[in-house]
């Protein structure tokens, strides 16, 4: 079951997909308690072209994606605030123009040979070391940014006026939140696909929300069903021959179906 290991490539593409299930579920409940877990599936539109772009330039797009979506994702914050727009429909706004940008890119681009297809669902048994080093670095930075910022970061997602009311830096973390998803988007995007890397933000806290109550737990919980789900996914789409991302999101999916039923299992036994 396990004799994947004994291949550097499939070792890799395990080392990739924690590291991005460790990241996407410490910021999880950050987005999808404060009601802005779509920002993720925007971001994954805009990590799109900003592959296509990189890809047109280097055989290393991250380079050139990273910056795209940073930058869309403060216009993105940018927009929710100044511009009188809910923060779901400056996604939208942002998302659908730079989605539409990276297709007119694809039609009027001769050189551009790469498939469209596995920007979509992704490629995680093609992981390069660069995407290794990326996925680090914005595990690290993920870490150490819930360390330090955890305290105003749970008032903040909880109680957005009483944070400023009390000194808080709340647009601080509001962008820092933002850009720091962009990243995660970009580097997951070329291995999970465009189509999928949002339900790695959606996935943890939804599964850990239905059997925990406190926040903590929550947050524990839900990186303890990432990183298993992620693991688990891997197994089973080598054994069984099926494409790794989508396998991934079939185990997170079965997870949440589980967590839902204990939950009102739980409650009625209760009652």
């Amino acid at each position: 079951m396990f004799s994947f290991l004994n291949y550097t490539f499939m070792v890799y593409a395990l080392i990739l997909a924690i590291l991005i299930a460790l990241a996407a579920s410490l910021l999880s409940p950050f987005l999808v308690l404060s009601k802005q877990s779509l920002i993720a599936d925007g971001m994954a539109h805009i990590a799109f072209t900003g592959v296509v772009i990189g890809l047109l330039f280097s055989n290393e797009p991250l380079y050139i994606a990273l910056p795209f979506a940073v930058l869309a994702a403060l216009a993105i914050t940018f927009l929710s605030e100044r511009a009188s727009l809910d923060n779901d429909a400056a996604i939208g706004v942002v998302s659908v123009f730079a989605l539409a940008l990276g297709l007119i890119i694809i039609s009027v681009s001769d050189g551009f040979n790469r498939s469209v297809e596995s920007l979509l669902v992704g490629s995680l048994l093609t992981v390069t070391i660069p995407e290794l080093i990326g996925a680090s670095v914005l595990a690290l930075l993920v870490i150490l940014f819930v360390l330090f910022f955890y305290r105003k970061l749970l008032v903040t997602t909880f109680d957005p006026t009483y944070a400023k009311f009390s000194g808080i830096n709340t647009r601080f973390l509001k962008y820092a939140l933002s850009a720091l998803t962009a990243i995660f988007v970009v580097v997951g995007v070329r291995a999970i696909g465009a189509l999928l890397i949002s339900a790695f933000i959606l996935f943890p806290t939804l599964i850990a929300r239905q059997i925990t109550k406190s926040f903590n737990s929550s947050l524990f919980t839900g990186v303890i069903f990432a990183i298993v789900g992620t693991f688990l996914g891997i197994v089973l789409s080598y054994n069984l021959a099926l494409p790794t991302g989508p396998t991934i999101i079939m185990v997170f999916s079965a997870f949440l179906i589980l967590a839902f039923l204990t939950n009102k299992l739980f409650l009625r036994r209760r009652a």
